[in-house]
């Protein structure tokens, strides 16, 4: 962390020494202007760099729900999953209307509430550090989905 606070705070103190030389005369004054300035700017650039690499490090793209990019991208479905949770796509529907959608899928079973869930792989990656196994969990109560969510397996 000092290694990238010196790597950030050279150049930014001769950048403000080089600034304040021609508004502040008092050289006293420059210096302490320069020096809180340094530490100031220093810090702000160096949390917007952490911010910045975190930010595209735990990145996970996200699409529209499209049919056919469901069927014939397996491997980034899960791309996809967040657009089909936030506009309840399948929310109502029965079935059949989701084997439509989504295709078959071989996962079935009853939870411990006589619901019975359906599990549709998704593909893998995001996760920044790790990888992701993504799949997607509808649940069915009376022949009609109730809820469906986004499932996250860290590796």
């Amino acid at each position: 962390m000092i290694f990238f606070l010196t790597i950030i705070g050279i150049p930014v103190y001769f950048l403000l020494n080089w600034l304040f030389k021609k508004y502040i005369s008092d050289q006293r004054y420059r210096t302490i202007a320069t020096w809180f300035g340094t530490f100031f700017l220093t810090t702000l650039l160096y949390l917007a760099a952490v911010l910045i690499f975190f930010s595209i490090l735990f990145h996970e793209p996200t699409r529209r729900f499209d049919k056919a990019s469901w069927n014939a991208d397996r491997i980034h479905r899960f791309q996809m999953a967040g657009n089909i949770i936030k506009n309840k796509i399948l929310i109502g529907k029965d079935t059949s209307q989701i084997i439509e959608l989504l295709g078959d899928t071989p996962l079935r079973y009853y939870d411990s509430t006589r619901k019975i869930v359906w599990t549709y792989d998704m593909g893998n990656g995001g996760g920044g550090l790790g990888f992701l196994f993504h799949s997607l969990a509808v649940e069915f109560r009376e022949n009609k989905v109730v809820l469906v969510s986004h499932h996250k397996i860290a590796d």
